[in-house]
């Protein structure tokens, strides 16, 4: 298998993975080290990691926002239709959808149902958010009024339970007050940390054929995006696992939250020993049965999770049509990096535990951020090599390469970057694209994709 988590580099990536070995016994394939794999604080697993187990769950080893993820919009604009002016009403009418923030006490308030904050066109009423917990991409598209046809670009079609698991759910068991109200509010506007909203256009075209079928050509500006978890899967994900990734005083508050969560019912204290194992230990990477009935409690939540992220990408692409001056975004592709699901790899039936890193479909697009550099855009590959996943980002190694002197500055090629809290647009320098290369071509050399066209970035979105 290729992408062997031996002989690496990071003696902290090393430590992480040596701890998985001896802590998750239900290992049911070799651990998977993609290209592009780092460090990362507060991350029990590191990014860019797969993991595939034997009818277990283990929510430590992927992130606990799960559906973070990764979307590609393409546009019926070209590079000729971008200017500074184009990118500045953009950014006005982008962030005009989003209510000011309301302070830390309102916000506390809100939580606990004693403050409503003002809504605005794009947030949910409570119905709705049920709708999309249970039916995702599809009922975002219906709310939002796009075209249903989209969600033939997305994985899953945007949404990961069956009609009879549908049936099964009862919400009031899976989501936590604080994401009843936080999830309904600011759907698809979330730009904050590494994050991004960017402008970019096709520079070249490597597989005509494909481009053509996908309906990108040279010149075209597309948008891409990393995100998509939102305000339900960050509580969603701390609620059903003890994580690391909060300070001393949340996990603090955390406890008593999830306490009242998970045992609050005379039904729950039937359920105190497997509950307090999963949720509460501090055993590290606690397993918790597939087919036990709390097992099948988390594997709910982690499906109404996805779900959301699917719909909250979908929200997104509503906001890009409103606030695009002319012209037109649908869907090129959308997939989670965040994620836990089941799946059948070389005929057999496992638990596959993405953390930052993308399933790979054949004949699918496969998306591979840059950072300052080139981004790329690759077809899946039929393979069950590297537990058919892939890297979405190149981030680190073209970091790593920039301080190494392996990469230099571009002085050809710049973007510019826009920020909520600062009225000036910056302009950025790019960087040549060797880092970006070093992964894409590992994957190529894999067999794990095949590369169709390369990406020049315009500009970024920042900034909650």
């Amino acid at each position: 298998m290729p992408f062997s988590c031996d002989n690496l580099s990071s003696l902290e990536v090393v430590r992480k993975i040596d701890r998985i070995k001896k802590h998750v016994p239900s290992l049911a394939r070799p651990l998977v080290c993609l290209p592009n794999i780092h460090p990362k604080a507060g991350l029990e697993s590191p990014p860019q990691f797969v993991a595939a187990t034997k009818d277990t769950i283990v929510p430590q080893l992927t992130a606990p926002a799960m559906n973070c993820g990764m979307s590609m919009y393409k546009t019926n604009l070209t590079r000729y239709d971008f200017s500074e002016e184009f990118l500045n009403g953009f950014a006005i009418r982008l962030r005009a959808g989003v209510h000011p923030w309301i302070g830390l006490w309102k916000t506390a308030l809100q939580w606990v149902g004693l403050y409503s904050r003002p809504t605005t066109v794009y947030d949910l009423t409570e119905n709705e958010l049920k709708d999309i917990f249970l039916n995702g991409a599809p009922a975002a598209f219906n709310h939002y009024q796009l075209a249903s046809s989209d969600d033939a670009n997305m994985e899953y079609g945007g949404c990961v339970l069956s009609e009879e698991e549908k049936k099964e759910v009862n919400l009031k068991r899976l989501v936590p007050r604080s994401a009843w109200i936080n999830a309904r509010h600011e759907m698809g506007y979330n730009f904050g940390g590494n994050h991004f909203l960017e402008f970019q256009y096709v520079e070249k075209i490597l597989d005509p054929e494909t481009a053509n079928q996908w309906g990108i050509h040279e010149d075209q500006i597309v948008v891409f995006y990393h995100g998509g978890g939102g305000h339900a899967t960050y509580h969603l994900g701390r609620y059903f696992g003890r994580r690391e990734k909060n300070t001393s005083l949340e996990k603090l508050i955390l406890f008593w939250l999830k306490l009242f969560f998970h045992f609050g019912s005379w039904e729950s204290m039937r359920h105190i020993s497997t509950r307090w194992h999963a949720y509460f230990s501090r055993a590290p990477f606690p397993a918790t049965p597939l087919n036990s009935p709390e097992g099948k409690r988390l594997m709910q939540s982690i499906k109404i999770a996805l779900n959301y992220g699917y719909a909250f990408r979908s929200a997104l692409l509503r906001r890009i049509n409103d606030a695009l001056p002319k012209g037109s975004a649908s869907f090129l592709w959308d997939a989670a990096h965040n994620s836990i699901m089941e799946e059948r790899i070389n005929g057999e039936h496992v638990i596959t535990h993405r953390q930052d890193a993308v399933r790979v479909f054949s004949g699918k697009p496969v998306m591979i951020a840059g950072f300052n550099t080139l981004s790329y855009i690759g077809i899946g590959l039929e393979t069950d090599s590297s537990l058919r996943s892939a890297t979405p980002s190149a981030g680190k190694t073209i970091g790593r390469f920039k301080e190494e002197g392996k990469s230099k500055e571009d002085p050809q090629h710049y973007m510019w970057t826009s920020k909520r809290k600062e009225k000036e647009l910056k302009k950025v320098p790019l960087q040549s694209p060797e880092g970006l290369f070093a992964v894409t071509n590992k994957l190529e050399q894999a067999g794990i994709v095949k590369p169709v066209a390369y990406l020049r970035p315009l500009a970024t979105i920042k900034g909650h």
